[in-house]
């Protein structure tokens, strides 16, 4: 008998998983795509923020720290949205609704004629870009992770993390080329208007690949499911389709389980179990972000302008340090289903706090002199050490451990609470960094302005991160190669989980699906 472990690689699933996932493009390049543009002298004359001089305007840092902030604000109210379209009408429809809101935003952005125009398309570029992250692909890769199989689902949805970063660096390289342009205008509004690529790629795409199947399951449209799992899940070496046949038997009969079961949003919050993995899941969204992962992205030129680099050549670092996120990216893809996530994840938060040390203390000592050349080389090797360890564990690693941790039935709500997590704490850092660089410079790394006047506290970018990892270090679970439908077991919710493959093939079943079975029998559901 087949069982998961036993499961070797399908090219056809995997492409189906790597295809879905360029749409992450459409995420990764709209969120990055600021960094060059705010980095363009004509964009800042365009809208006003420096005058013909180059002076800076009264305002420039307010509007700049909107520009940033409200992409986030977009995000959250684009994720909300984005969760009940998930479990309506399913996985496919919530990226089309994505992808209909990058279209807009980025329209508007790209025609921009004032700052105010320009704000308003940041809102819903972030409204559609943030919805990605929570539907199909990378930060809460829900899709993926329901077409990949457990053994191999790590490298299958960590592509999304990967095309996340070749999104990051598209976007610089994209800067970096239309720098060169001789129409001043055609310098930001070009880059700015091949976002509109990717949310039309991605509506292609989804006309070739299929729905998830758990999400069909759901809803009783059983043969349909069954022909996705059998066409995805067979192998040369199984010609029965044993393996497939088995994973569908185990998801057909945890769907009936979990269609008796409470989704509300109460039922997040209310059982215990389920406020356990929304706590660990949405502690370790700030945390990640609170290692200044955006604030780097963002205002990378500002960064590097601060080191005494001209405009070239801070796009050309931009350009280098996004590189690296994504090879660093796929190598924590295709170990991460040999070392598992725990370790790549903690190790990465303690190399960021590292790297973010590295920086703080290079700036502080040498950007306001400028001389000394071995200094300023450290501090761009920490701008570089930095991308690289977020990646591999925070970033591939950490948002698959998104998509796993929560039950079928309240997957899509559990995921869209975390990822709106993480878009409010880049918010709030965003908005104020602009302020926060002009202001205390160097110091923002370690006495982040953003949360004395929320908490009346001094919360740091690297204490937050080191006292972080000890925090994960004892409530994070390891789910490397576990089934989504074994998942609760590891929270205690063993009456949640229905027997594995093999059992349901010999006619067993779990307790709470025998003391189910009148209902599902009412509900119409086949056995």
């Amino acid at each position: 008998m087949a069982s998961v472990k036993e499961h070797r690689f399908n090219f056809r699933n995997f492409l189906i998983c790597w295809a879905v996932s360029l749409g992450q493009l459409g995420f990764g390049y709209p969120s990055s795509i600021i960094g060059p543009v705010l980095g363009e002298p004509s964009f800042l004359q365009a809208m006003s923020l420096v005058d013909s001089s180059g002076i800076p305007s009264a305002k420039q840092n307010q509007l700049i720290g909107a520009i940033n902030g409200v992409y986030q604000a977009g995000g959250f109210i684009g994720i909300l949205m984005t969760s009940w379209i998930l479990d309506k009408y399913g996985r496919k429809m919530s990226s089309v609704y994505c992808a209909l809101l990058g279209l807009l935003g980025g329209s508007i952005l790209c025609g921009s004629k004032d700052v105010t125009m320009f704000i308003i398309g940041r809102f819903f570029a972030g409204a559609g870009a943030w919805g990605f992250l929570a539907c199909i692909d990378r930060a809460a890769p829900i899709y993926t992770s329901e077409l990949s199989p457990a053994n191999l689902r790590g490298f299958f949805v960590g592509m999304n993390g990967v095309n996340v970063a070749v999104g990051y660096s598209f976007a610089s390289y994209m800067g970096m080329a239309f720098f060169y342009a001789k129409e001043p205008a055609l310098q930001w509004r070009g880059p700015l208007g091949i976002a509109l690529v990717w949310p039309i790629l991605t509506l292609v795409i989804l006309m070739f690949v299929p729905e998830s199947p758990r999400w069909l399951l759901m809803k009783g449209r059983v043969n349909e499911a069954r022909d996705v799992i059998l066409k995805l899940h067979t192998s040369k070496d199984d010609p029965e389709q044993v393996f497939a046949q088995e994973e569908f038997n185990q998801m057909q009969a945890q769907s009936n389980l979990e269609k008796t079961l409470d989704s509300s949003w109460r039922a997040l919050f209310q059982r215990r179990s389920y406020r356990k993995r929304l706590l660990i899941a949405s502690g370790f969204g700030f945390i990640g972000q609170s290692t200044a992962v955006l604030v780097i992205n963002n205002y990378g030129p500002t960064i590097y302008k601060s080191l005494g680099f001209d405009t070239k050549d801070q796009l050309a670092l931009q350009c280098g340090s996004n590189t690296t996120a994504a090879v660093f990216n796929f190598l924590g893809a295709a170990v991460m289903d040999r070392f598992g996530r725990r370790p790549l994840i903690l190790i990465s938060l303690l190399g960021c706090a590292v790297a973010l040390t590295i920086e703080t203390a290079m700036v502080a000592l040498y950007a306001d002199s400028g001389t000394n050349k071995a200094g300023l080389s450290a501090g761009v090797f920490a701008l570089y050490l930095f991308p690289a360890v977020y990646a591999m564990g925070i970033d591939v690693a950490g948002y698959t451990f998104f998509s796993e941790l929560f039950p079928n039935h309240i997957r899509a709500k559990g995921v869209c609470v975390v990822i709106a997590v993480i878009a409010l704490t880049d918010l709030v850092y965003l908005e104020v960094s602009a302020t926060a660089f002009a202001e205390i410079g160097w110091k923002y790394y370690l006495v982040n302005m953003t949360l004395p006047i929320l908490l009346k506290a001094v919360p740091v970018f690297i204490i937050v991160t080191v006292l972080g990892t000890l925090v994960m270090y004892f409530v994070l679970p390891e789910t490397k190669g576990i089934p989504l439908e074994d998942m609760a077991k590891i929270f205690g919710d063993t009456d949640e989980v229905i027997l594995n493959g093999e059992d349901i093939n010999d006619g067993k079943v779990s307790p709470l699906a025998e003391n189910n079975k009148s209902k599902e029998t009412e509900l119409g559901r086949e056995e």
